[in-house]
């Protein structure tokens, strides 16, 4: 599989579980791996997808263009 389609996956997931962990659990990947999935995402893209908390993500407004996109 294409290493930016595992990236889009990851990204997606994370948007459905609101958060690294949970999403780590759903793709049977460790939460590290989500989290540089992430990371690599965003710098291939050069813009920040997720706000982070202590409860968990939100998408920034260029995180919900892309997962609208990712989404079509």
């Amino acid at each position: 599989m294409d290493v930016k389609l595992d990236l889009y996956k990851v990204f997606t997931e994370v948007v459905k579980c609101e958060s690294f962990s949970k999403a780590a659990k759903a793709l049977y990947m460790t939460q590290p791996a989500v989290s540089q999935s992430i990371k690599q995402l965003e710098k291939e893209l050069q813009i920040r997808l997720f706000t982070r908390t202590p409860k968990g993500v939100t998408l920034t407004n260029d995180g919900k263009l892309l997962y609208e996109y990712v989404n079509s």
